[in-house]
């Protein structure tokens, strides 16, 4: 069996250092055939800024600086083609101060289907493997022909130190791994395979009693993507994934594992008691059957505790069941998109009870004639829970039902020298508790309406916009009642040099039988004095007013940023 091993380990680095090869190889071949003669040598852009930042407040307490000053950089560096953007960010504040001057840096030059990434940076091969994770390293993307070919490796999380006399530390270890990509075909019709192995730095662990304490984890993806259109009108989408996952590699490896294929994933990382092994799925099929008809069918299944270092969250413990319709007709007047699906959890069937949804929703749009549309949209999304084990309790079973309806009529109409625009929004949103014991806590009524109009004054550059607005939310424990208005003005003066913004919104607020106002205010403005020179003034206010006996604050509170840019 070692010899076995041995020989897959052998097979899979020469496979990686291939890869890593064939990118390399065909990189420089691009660039000896690239007409260079004809390209601008160097050329650079981009942008600096400088930034302050104040701030006041009464009543409550201060929710950041009373100062703050910022720099801010972006430029794109360009060398015979190969374009290369850099950013850089530092503002100060209490926490970083001049300790971290670097938030993030990174660059990903591009030379035709060639890009390179170096610094912080984040990509996405598939979604259940990388898949958008930021790192600090270096990574090639290559899309020679058909060929799609992609490798990173790096640093996936800062390195933090555990102090248990501090409250607000956080626990965690420095985390290395690489991911790669090999795949073959169009944006129509492709084959991606990748791999992501990314684990926690054992090297400065030391054991603790503490159960909060971190402790070394591992994770070792395999994700398969695949797009087929088998006729112009027929495309399957397919994308699966397995991981495995250890939750404590300082255990060492074990070699009492039974599953054939966590021993053979036993070559790549650490199998011990604490590995576990998921699957993650999700399928579409979908037809046109005209430009104005088509239908699709969509499956998802991800198991309970899927998870993958080289992504930041995954609703797990699902298995979903949609289908789809959209039609249009009227000449493409009206559209219509409707969908229904089920989607229940407890998979693996560890929990007490089994939640089950109906997912249903329902849009259209009519455009009745150049001056007037309507959009309107329902949504039914229910819950039932199914138990498994008996339950006595009946204030323990879930069957739910959300309701949500909107209609929203529109006109606009544009002359010479004027337009108009006039909206209103009608939302209806209920939640439905079919559980006598629990409906009196849960129900919930919700009505917003919101009615809009806007005129611009072509000529004078000149858009004003008024607004008027209600909500009401009715529970059993509360009711809260909320109406107002706002207020807009935006010019522009200098030959368009000179921006001016200048929004209000005032609301009466009622909770509970308790009144109160609040009153918000922001001014906006921007000035490019040169061609290559300006200067931004923002002020916000905000004043709430309640009675002294509400257990809602009043507060006034006021902040604002001076800036000043320069592009290049």
């Amino acid at each position: 069996m070692n010899q076995l091993d041995n020989s897959l380990k052998r097979i899979i680095s020469k496979a990686l250092c291939m890869i890593l090869f064939l990118i390399t190889t065909v990189a420089l071949h691009a660039q000896s055939l690239s007409d260079l003669k004809n390209t601008k040598p160097f050329t650079v852009n981009g942008s600096l800024g400088l930034n302050t930042a104040f701030y006041n407040a009464s009543g409550i307490p201060d929710r950041q600086t009373p100062f703050a000053i910022g720099v801010n950089a972006n430029a794109t560096l360009t060398v015979y083609g190969i374009s290369m953007p850099f950013s850089f960010t530092w503002y100060s504040n209490e926490k970083a101060g001049f300790r971290q001057p670097f938030n993030q840096f990174g660059i990903s030059p591009t030379w035709k289907w060639l890009t390179l990434h170096l610094g912080y940076r984040n990509v996405a091969f598939s979604e259940f493997t990388l898949n958008g994770q930021t790192f600090l390293g270096a990574g090639l993307e290559a899309r020679p022909g058909k060929f799609r070919l992609a490798a990173v490796y790096g640093k996936f999380n800062q390195i933090s130190q555990y102090d248990l006399l501090m409250a607000d530390s956080i626990p965690k270890l420095t985390r290395l791994g690489w991911a790669g990509k090999i795949g073959y075909g169009t944006e129509k019709t492709f084959i991606d395979i990748s791999m992501l192995r990314i684990g926690d730095n054992k090297k400065n662990f030391i054991p603790s009693e503490n159960p909060d304490s971190p402790v070394p984890a591992q994770n070792l993806a395999l994700g398969l993507t695949t797009r087929t259109s088998f006729t112009p009108k027929l495309v399957l989408n397919v994308e699966g994934s397995m991981s495995f996952q250890t939750s404590n590699s300082s255990l060492g490896k074990s070699d009492t594992i039974n599953d054939l294929i966590m021993r053979y994933v036993g070559n790549l990382m650490t199998i011990n008691s604490t590995s576990q092994r998921f699957t993650a799925l999700k399928a579409g099929l979908s037809y046109n059957f005209s430009k104005n008809v088509s239908s699709g069918i969509e499956y998802r299944r991800i198991d309970p505790g899927y998870q993958s270092m080289g992504s930041y969250f995954f609703n797990n413990d699902l298995e979903l069941v949609t289908f789809n319709q959209s039609v249009s007709f009227l000449e493409n007047k009206f559209r219509a998109r409707g969908s229904v699906g089920m989607q229940r959890d407890n998979l693996d069937g560890s929990k007490n009870s089994t939640s089950r949804r109906l997912v249903g929703s329902l849009s259209g749009n009519y455009a009745i004639d150049e001056n007037w549309a309507v959009d309107m949209s329902y949504n039914n999304y229910s819950t039932n829970q199914k138990a498994i084990k008996n339950i006595v309790d009946n204030s323990l079973m879930v069957y739910q039902v959300n309701h949500s309806l909107l209609l929203s009529p529109r006109f606009m109409k544009t002359t010479q020298g004027f337009s108009h625009l006039v909206m209103l929004n009608l939302n209806w949103m209920m939640l439905n508790d079919k559980n006598a014991q629990t409906s009196d806590m849960t129900d919930t009524d919700t009505k917003v309406a919101m009615l809009m109009y806007s005129m611009g004054l072509l000529k004078q550059k000149i858009n004003v916009s008024l607004g008027a607005n209600y909500t009401k939310m009715v529970n059993q424990n509360y009711t809260s009642q909320i109406a107002g208005g706002t207020l807009g003005i935006s010019s522009s003066h200098l030959k368009d040099k000179l921006s001016l913004n200048w929004n209000n919104a005032f609301m009466m607020n009622q909770l509970n039988g308790e009144n109160g106002t609040i009153f918000n205010t922001a001014l906006n403005s921007s000035f490019r004095f040169l061609p290559r020179h300006s200067v931004t003034l923002n002020i916000n206010l905000i004043k709430n007013s309640f009675a002294d006996t509400s257990v809602i604050p009043s507060y006034n509170e006021i902040r604002g940023d001076f800036g000043y840019a320069f592009t290049f």
